[in-house]
């Protein structure tokens, strides 16, 4: 596939750099597996792409980790540290343990776009029927291209390439290269990803405000669709503390006169500035409590800020949709299950026209903020996997 592109004459090509850090709890012969999958890499998207220079740096753990299951989140931690420092592009960490899916009880591997990093598992690699080290090097080689690919938002399908859609590790052996506009759309990821970071550009004197925005900026391209990948609009869903402390709020305060009461005597002024402080108080609330925000000392890197800023968009975008899900619900109650008669009763014959709506807004920021009280209790690592953990592949 070297026809792909051409080499630029002046031979000034942008650098994309990969991080592959093997953990210490691989297999001698796997350890080597995962060396030799990394001089593949590097070939094959040299040949497919030859506009860039391709940089892969191998760090090998020193110490073993444990023998449990390997959790995601904790992973991702330790290989920003690295990340920051070595300043990688994108990142790939391998380990010998079960990594803990929160949807699938095999994981091969799984792909966080916020900190453009893949987690791969070698323990489901070998399968009954081919339980060779060569099968497992060859899967292994499949597996890091088809998450490479998924990580730069390209989506699998039911072809022969490495976008195929796994099921399973035999899926692997059936995967071989990447077609003509697959190419493309990976080439214009990494025109953005190869340009120069904000580090660069700036000095430290310039402070970290000015930072965030260029680094945002520069990022302007790539940041909305890590957001994407997050998929905010489904917190609700996957958060089930959350969604049942709000859901509980909602059917108390809703059944509660004064509640009606309360909502009858603000004005829509004051139920927007209560809604607007509940969505900012509660988000800010999770990504403290939940340790979401990358805190660490040492050089303003880009890739931190945009992780950081990544991570606010979702999750305000998250408790968004759950405020504006727990509003309509409100209304349509209201609407459906009190009457006017019985509401002129509560609030009087002039709080009618608008009540229903300001008791909704009431309910909802209320709600929220109870919801997020709830969230807090979700076990450890569950809410940052759901947010910062794009696919369980």
């Amino acid at each position: 596939m070297s026809d792909q592109g051409a080499r630029p004459e002046d031979g000034n090509h942008p650098k994309v750099e990969i991080g592959w850090v093997i953990e210490a709890d691989l297999t001698d012969e796997l350890r080597q597996a995962a060396k030799t999958t990394a001089n593949r890499l590097e070939t094959y998207l040299q040949e497919c792409m030859p506009m860039f220079d391709w940089i892969f740096d191998t760090l090998e753990r020193p110490l073993d980790r444990g023998n449990g299951r390997a959790e995601p989140v904790q992973l991702l931690d330790a290989v920003e540290i690295d990340r920051d420092a070595r300043g990688w592009d994108f990142a790939f960490v391998l380990t010998g343990r079960k990594l803990h899916g929160r949807q699938k009880a095999q994981v091969l591997g799984m792909t966080s776009g916020i900190f453009s990093t893949a987690l791969i598992s070698t323990a489901f690699l070998n399968s009954r029927g081919s339980p060779d080290s060569q099968s497992a090097a060859q899967r292994l080689y499949a597996l890091s291209m088809h998450l490479f690919a998924r990580l730069n938002g390209l989506s699998p399908d039911r072809s022969e390439t490495f976008l195929r859609s796994v099921s399973g590790p035999d899926d692997l052996d059936r995967m071989k290269g990447l077609d003509a506009p697959s190419v493309r759309n990976l080439t214009a990821k990494m025109r953005d990803v190869a340009d120069l970071r904000a580090e660069e550009m700036l000095e430290p004197e310039h402070g970290s405000v000015r930072f965030y925005v260029r680094s945002i900026w520069l990022n302007r391209g790539t940041l909305p669709d890590a957001i994407l990948r997050m998929r905010p609009w489904v917190l609700p869903m996957r958060l089930p503390r959350l969604t049942t402390a709000a859901g509980s709020a909602l059917a108390v305060l809703l059944m509660t006169a004064e509640s009606w009461e309360v909502a009858a005597n603000l004005s829509a002024a004051a139920i927007m500035v209560l809604s607007v402080l509940s969505l900012a108080a509660t988000s800010t609330y999770l990504l403290k409590a939940q340790h979401l925000l990358a805190s660490r000392q040492g050089p303003l890197r880009e890739q931190r800020a945009v992780s950081n800023a990544g991570t606010v968009i979702a999750v305000v975008l998250g408790m968004g949709v759950t405020y504006l899900g727990v509003f309509i619900i409100a209304y349509l109650l209201a609407t459906g299950l009190f009457g006017d008669r019985l509401l002129e009763r509560w609030v009087g014959e002039a709080g009618l026209p608008s009540v229903r709506l300001s008791i909704s807004g009431l309910v909802a920021s209320l709600s929220l903020t109870i919801g997020a009280l709830g969230a807090s209790f979700e076990p450890y690592g569950y809410f940052r996997h759901v947010t910062q953990i794009d696919d369980e592949i």
